[in-house]
């Protein structure tokens, strides 16, 4: 891998993690600033040419320390298989948004009806991939959340009234949806498999053997425990089974009302804690992040540099990732000693 020069040695540490192994410190990934930062702005999404040259240049911005991996990923709109079943996208400069697709709660009316959506991003990425030249790592695109999907596609408030009056038609038209991911993830995971030596979560800077994805409910922050057990949590067990390793995006202190139920799926591998604008920083979630651990499931952390010291010195360092970013090889090595120094193995 041009950028990393050292992949070999974050695969070794990353096997370690997920194993949740004694090690002389915490996981982590670093990417350092350099002197002169080249402009790599603005969204490519189907544009390969445009991704190779905005991503080569990112690249040549940072340096990749420990864990962190150079990687472009794809990003066609989170829960994105809305769009395989009907749903409109709309892109922007910032982001995508789906538009509903599903005026009633009909189930039957449910299928993968638009397969040239999923080809058309399928190419897309094997373009990059090609472009590329095994310099950097290609990631799946960001089709997480089955339930998230379906809000999509009813509106949000349809979907939230359907969980009350049509609790039928929500199961069957999830388990209709799982099938649909299962089936074109691992098309996207067989096509990027060899240019990774395995999986890659982008953002999280996570290197897995097999198959390794994020799971997510965002719009569990409108529901109760009890709705979340009965809709969500079989969603959990079914892609935890199908995932090797599989991540939860847990994304704000709303969503701890649904930790004891997301902390009962058994094969969940790891919580990444979101620490959302508004809200109290990763720090302050100490208890919350002994509980994750105490129940056996890995965690990633994305924590502001003058935490770190905090969370290390009440957290093991067994299972535990954190993504951190530094703005000058001085930082760098401050945030090194210091991880260094407060990791401590405590079972």
């Amino acid at each position: 891998m041009l950028y990393n020069d050292h992949f070999d040695e974050v695969k070794e540490r990353m096997i370690a993690y997920w194993n949740r192994e004694a090690a002389d410190r915490c996981s982590a990934s670093l990417t350092v600033a350099r002197p002169v930062i080249k402009d790599f702005s603005g969204n490519f999404y189907f544009d390969a040419e445009k991704a190779d040259q905005m991503h080569r240049q990112r690249f040549e911005s940072y340096d990749y320390l420990w864990g962190a991996i150079p990687s472009l990923f794809p990003y066609f709109g989170t829960a994105g298989i809305a769009e395989y079943v009907g749903s409109k996208p709309e892109y922007t400069p910032e982001t995508t948004w789906f538009h509903p697709c599903l005026e009633e709660p009909d189930a039957d009316a449910i299928s993968f009806k638009c397969p040239e959506a999923f080809e058309r991003q399928k190419e897309a990425i094997a373009k990059m991939l090609a472009l590329s030249k095994n310099d950097y790592a290609v990631t799946v695109t960001d089709n997480c959340g089955i339930a998230d999907a379906l809000a999509i596609m009813r509106g949000t408030d349809n979907f939230l009234m359907d969980m009350i009056d049509e609790e039928d038609f929500v199961l069957e038209a999830m388990q209709k949806l799982l099938s649909i991911y299962k089936e074109t993830q691992q098309q996207l995971f067989d096509l990027v498999e060899e240019n990774n030596e395995g999986s890659i979560h982008s953002w999280m800077h996570l290197w897995a053997p097999k198959r390794c994805a994020q799971m997510q409910c965002d719009m569990s922050v409108m529901i109760s425990p009890d709705m979340y057990k009965r809709f969500i949590v079989p969603e959990l067990e079914e892609l935890t089974s199908f995932l090797d390793y599989s991540v939860y995006h847990l994304d704000g202190q709303e969503q701890i009302r649904h930790l004891d139920a997301l902390l009962s799926v058994k094969n969940l591998r790891a919580i990444q804690w979101t620490p959302v604008a508004g809200q109290p920083r990763t720090s302050a979630f100490i208890s919350v992040l002994q509980r994750i651990q105490k129940a056996g499931k890995n965690l990633v952390l994305i924590p502001q540099i003058d935490e770190i010291e905090t969370l290390l010195d009440n957290l093991s360092s067994r299972g535990l990732h954190l993504v951190l970013h530094a703005w000058s090889r001085e930082e760098a090595e401050h945030i090194m000693e210091t991880i260094r120094k407060h990791s401590k193995d405590r079972g």
